[in-house]
């Protein structure tokens, strides 16, 4: 009874040492991974400083800088070479006539590649599958905001020229061929392309010659429309703007120094205006549709009163919030980091409960042989 006792304190007490050791290894492996970590970021922060540093030694005083390169090659070199022919001594190769001896060492060189090899094979399994669990990761968290750039075709039959950008689809409103969807527009018909809540950032572009009757126009207005699915109008905004004034005197002196561009078609009369249009916030009712007005002047008759274009273009780009944001900002460093800590962390969980997949077994030296007629007790 005394004996039984004893045989399973002794093994409750092996079993105590072995959790130990292994809690012990592992918290040894997390802190050689945050080492190796602090010393990563603390490398990619002195490697700037250090190489300014020495490009400034280089610029100031080349020579100085070329015999301290030489003297550290140097010592590199040597240090090498101790390490080759200290460790290749013709007196300590005389092993190499054995050729038992050099088939043995042949076969252990051959296994031990082998091993290298297989280690190598699964550190890059390791790797690849925490590149992909890192870029599941990143494309589940980060969010891409909404962008749309388009062209823009005003129709210049009416009194107040007009044009449509679709964001999600323009079925329900008449456009008069001036609307134009895309694949990708007419598969998320119906739908919400830009998230609820979130700010619309629109920059409007024309492009305008500098003619006199756009001279004379001065101020015209600009009108932007948020159109529903079914053509109802959600919220609008409205920016005044102009051609930017430029005395004659300045403009003669303009001309005089530019006049073999202009005269060879390098450069042209005109003004590209980019107005900012800010403060629609996407609600309940989804965002289908956007219409661009180019309002007349209440004191020109019909059809006069706007100006004249060469070009314009809109572009649409919806604002995420601050941590989303931010995220989409940083999505390939978050990457690295993420893949580089899904990647130690695999290696410690393989290190610690597989560790033969990694490690193989290797049979120890000097090992007393056991005899087969001798039975356990």
């Amino acid at each position: 009874m005394v004996r039984e006792d004893l045989e399973f304190f002794l093994g409750l007490v092996c079993c105590q040492i072995f959790f130990l050791s292994n809690s012990i290894a592992l918290a040894g492996l997390v802190i050689k991974a945050i080492e190796f970590q602090v010393s990563l970021l603390t490398s990619l922060l002195t490697f700037p400083p250090w190489l300014l540093h020495y490009c400034f030694l280089i610029l100031f005083d080349p020579f100085s800088t070329i015999r301290f390169g030489r003297r550290f090659l140097m010592a590199r070199a040597a240090v090498i070479s101790d390490m080759l022919f200290g460790t290749m001594n013709p007196f300590r190769l005389s092993w190499l006539n054995d050729t038992k001896r050099m088939f043995s060492v042949a076969y252990k060189f051959g296994w031990g590649m082998f091993w290298a090899v297989y280690v190598g094979i699964v550190l890059l399994g390791l790797l690849v599958s925490s590149l992909m669990v890192g870029g599941y990761m990143i494309n589940r968290i980060a969010d891409e905001p909404f962008v749309v750039k388009e062209t823009l075709n005003f129709d210049y039959t009416k009194n107040s020229p007009e044009a449509y950008v679709p964001i999600t689809s323009c079925a329900g409103v008449d456009c008069v061929g001036s609307c134009k969807e895309s694949n990708e527009m007419s598969k998320i018909r119906g739908l919400r392309a830009i998230p609820r809540d979130q700010k619309l950032d629109i920059t409007l572009s024309m492009t305008l010659p500098e003619s006199a009757y756009n001279k004379k126009l001065g101020m015209f207005q600009v009108r932007v429309d948020f159109l529903s699915a079914d053509g109802q109008t959600i919220s609008s905004i409205r920016r005044p703007c102009m051609l930017r004034f430029r005395s004659e005197p300045i403009r003669l002196v303009q001309t005089f120094f530019k006049v073999v561009p202009l005269v060879t078609g390098y450069v042209s009369e005109i003004q590209t205006l980019r107005l900012k249009l800010k403060g629609f916030v996407e609600k309940d009712i989804p965002t289908a549709c956007l219409k661009i007005i180019i309002e007349q002047r209440a004191e020109y008759r019909p059809g006069a009163g706007i100006p004249e274009l060469y070009d314009a273009s809109l572009s649409v780009e919806s604002g995420l919030p601050f941590f989303k944001k931010v995220i989409w900002k940083w999505r390939k460093t978050l990457f690295v980091w993420i893949s580089m800590s899904l990647f130690i962390t695999e290696l410690i969980f393989t290190l610690v409960c597989c560790r033969p997949l990694i490690i193989p077994r290797t049979r120890p030296r000097n090992r007393p042989p056991s005899n087969p007629t001798t039975g356990s007790r």
